[in-house]
């Protein structure tokens, strides 16, 4: 059971900024499971065609194309994608044409419905349970994007039961749990993430943020160097150090990277909290 912990008034104001920027890339990893390049959508599109073209009956070569222009169409143009797949469903598309729906529905940002229309998918699927995995990993990050994080972690927990070994589906429940204040619940999925894949740099920031709300800061200024070394110039894990920084009042080296964040991601959540984070020290400065 997901039990939703506020964080510590202390840390709250450093929390608040990172936070806003992990929700803010999940927005951006639901519109690219539209274009079928994380692991819900691929494990959906290519294990619906896999058991239909094995079974010569649940999808033909023609019924398969129209399945990739409908994901085509709900990502270029997310409202005549919905149209198109209604119309597909309402004429027999089965399985493809109602995952189309809930596709169109994500890049409407119409999470809530998205989700509830996966969940009923996933239940009624006769599709060979990775299949199922996927569609639930996607109703997860739907709820999650809606913000309910009690039905995301009831999905993400629904997938990892039927695969336990896709590193992503730990780093996706490890982040609802890490915003519903479940701190040592989100390392434990973020260790079987890495565990996994030991160079996850996603899992790596998101471990180090877990570690820094503990104020176990110099583990998490491990991962977060570790992150680094894997990707330079990795916005969140420069965002993430230089809260490190600023909590240890390293304020030249904060600052190095507050800049660094602002120059390469400006007018992005991260980037405004980042010049947000520069004004108080400024101002802490200014009164010392």
């Amino acid at each position: 059971m997901l039990i939703i912990i506020d964080p510590p008034c202390n840390q709250r104001q450093t929390e608040r900024p990172i936070m806003s920027e992990l929700l803010a890339r999940k927005t951006l990893r639901a519109s690219s499971l539209v274009t079928m390049t994380l692991f819900g959508m691929v494990l959906v599109s290519l294990g619906l065609q896999r058991q239909a073209l094995a079974q010569g009956t649940d999808m033909s070569a023609e019924d398969a194309k129209q399945y990739q222009d409908c994901l085509k169409l709900a990502r270029l143009k997310p409202e005549d994608g919905f149209e198109s797949a209604i119309a597909w469903r309402d004429m027999g598309g089965g399985e493809p044409a109602k995952h189309c729906v809930a596709v169109a529905l994500i890049a409407l940002e119409k999470y809530e419905e998205a989700a509830t229309r996966l969940d009923a998918l996933a239940d009624e699927s006769t599709s060979p349970q990775q299949v199922v995995a996927g569609l639930l990993a996607q109703a997860g990050q739907s709820w999650m994007m809606a913000g309910n994080l009690e039905f995301a972690w009831r999905d993400q927990s629904r997938a990892l039961g039927i695969v336990k070994n896709d590193p992503t589906l730990w780093v996706d429940r490890a982040m609802v749990l890490g915003m519903a204040g479940q701190y040592w619940d989100s390392i434990d999925d973020l260790n079987n993430a890495l565990d996994l894949d030991p160079n996850n740099v996603e899992a790596l920031i998101y471990r180090g943020t877990a570690w820094r709300m503990l104020e176990t800061y110099d583990l998490a200024m491990t991962d977060i160097q570790r992150a680094l070394e894997l990707s330079p110039q990795n916005i969140q894990a420069l965002f993430e150090r230089a809260n490190l920084h600023r909590i240890n009042k390293d304020n030249d080296l904060a600052r190095q990277d507050y800049l660094t964040v602002i120059e390469n991601s400006n007018g992005t959540p991260v980037a405004d909290a980042a010049r947000a984070n520069i004004e108080k020290m400024d101002v802490q400065t200014g009164s010392e």
